[in-house]
């Protein structure tokens, strides 16, 4: 906040930063940025829906936090989103009460933060602050999702929701699967076991983990029982992963431990990795976003990685919209979908710039080149790719022409205007390679 900038009022001050995490804004931010460069990157292409992730000392329960909110931020930079909901349903450890509580202030305090609370006429019934003075179920998540969102650079309000004792689960499930859609972002926070020896709170706590993974809870051991059985309905269609369990006697005393685990819920997508970085990078410079591509190049496969030629095009209405592209590798598979999505966009002399409003119209297709090999007239087949040479001349037409060009004359024909020459010049006095391409899609 600029010190000339008035501060927020209406704020609910943190009642654990000092305890539970640290007060000073620049030890916290250097722990949390160690919890993320220690955690492993296990992002798969998933459409994370909601996060289990522990709620004790970051000391003991930071580094297997920050597992769930690591794969969050993978999948927050492939998205084109800007704006979210975090709602945060946790378990009250300091008063009793049934159903659930929200808070009625406009933004929570922690270390050089004030995070925006979501607004939501329909919560007025189950406001009430009181229940929150003390609690640190809710509180201890937010450093993490401050520094998640901000470091994807998303924006994003919080839903704090205490959940108490529940008569009727149904209710619950309706009431916070309303408040969910595609921009939201649910946090269960629970640890597991308590105060057991440390091979009883494994086997104890595996049993847990199972039934939370198969959404099949008869008999769970965890602080936020509630807030994990309502997720379970809220997301029942969806998959789960566990991906990463600890507890406190791997650190400290053996003969009374605490459990902490992350899970993540999520859908699969099918869109390709490198149809979402195109789509990412395009959408970055239409609004004029910076962005740093060294942490997605981290979960890229391997076999993007490599050096090779690469074309992006884009269509519209079935119609070619741009299409820029390097035959010969001039960077790796990911570097080159980057740099010609953006030049397909917003590059290709034969078009206008895209707009916002086409962005959303636009099919992207990205093809990856094999090498090159020269060929002769007879040589080339229907469904290669082809480049034509003659002096300082030359075009392309990737295989994907074909289907517009059936005919191996004209397509040749045109190969040679396209490349300022005569349309007969592929007859004589020319050179010719050919190539092949893997061809993906985006699926709509």
């Amino acid at each position: 906040m600029n010190l000339k900038e008035k501060p927020p009022e209406n704020v609910f001050e943190p009642q654990i930063a000092g305890t539970f995490y640290p007060s000073n804004k620049r030890t916290l931010e250097k722990d949390l940025q160690n919890f993320f460069e220690n955690a492993e990157n296990i992002y798969k292409n998933q459409n994370i829906k909601s996060l289990m992730v522990p709620h004790a000392g970051y000391d003991f329960s930071g580094q297997t936090a920050m597992y769930g909110y690591k794969l969050l931020y993978h999948d927050l930079l492939l998205r084109t989103q800007e704006d979210y909901k975090v709602i945060v349903l946790a378990p009250s450890h300091t008063e009793y009460f049934k159903g659930i509580k929200v808070l009625s202030k406009d933004f929570y305090k922690i270390p050089g933060e004030h995070i925006k609370i979501y607004q939501n006429h329909n919560l007025k019934e189950h406001i009430d602050n009181h229940v929150f003075v003390g609690e640190h179920a809710i509180e201890v998540q937010l450093p993490f999702i401050d520094f998640i969102f901000k470091k994807a650079n998303k924006n994003y309000s919080v839903l704090p929701i205490l959940v108490g004792e529940i008569d009727n689960l149904e209710d619950v499930v309706r009431f916070v699967g309303h408040e969910i859609d595609d921009q939201t972002i649910l946090i269960i926070s629970s640890d597991l076991s308590h105060f057991l020896k440390m091979e009883e709170a494994k086997k104890r706590d595996r049993k847990t983990i199972n039934q939370i993974l198969s959404k099949n809870i008869t008999d769970i051991d965890a602080c936020g029982k509630n807030p994990i059985k309502i997720a379970n309905q809220i997301f029942k269609e969806q998959q789960t992963k566990e991906l990463k369990y600890t507890n406190s006697g791997e650190m400290y005393d053996q003969a009374s431990v605490v459990g902490y685990v992350s899970i993540a819920y999520y859908d699969s997508i099918e869109q390709n990795k490198l149809i979402r970085l195109a789509k990412k990078a395009i959408f970055d410079k239409l609004h004029n976003k910076k962005q740093n591509y060294k942490d997605l190049k981290e979960i890229m496969p391997e076999e993007y990685l490599k050096e090779q030629g690469v074309f992006v095009t884009l269509y519209k209405d079935q119609q070619l919209r741009g299409c820029i592209g390097n035959i010969q590798a001039e960077g790796t598979i990911f570097e080159s979908v980057i740099e010609n999505a953006k030049n397909a966009a917003f590059g290709d002399p034969r078009f206008s710039s895209l707009t916002k409003d086409e962005f959303l119209d636009v099919r992207l297709e990205v093809s990856i080149l094999s090498t090159p090999k020269p060929c002769t007239l007879e040589e080339i087949d229907k469904g290669d790719g082809v480049i034509l040479k003659k002096g300082s001349h030359s075009s392309v037409y990737l295989p994907q022409v074909w289907a517009q060009i059936e005919d191996k004359d004209v397509f040749l024909g045109t190969l040679c205007e396209k490349a300022g020459l005569s349309y007969d010049c592929y007859k004589s006095d020319v050179s010719f390679e050919k190539f092949s391409v893997k061809i993906i899609e985006e699926k709509r």
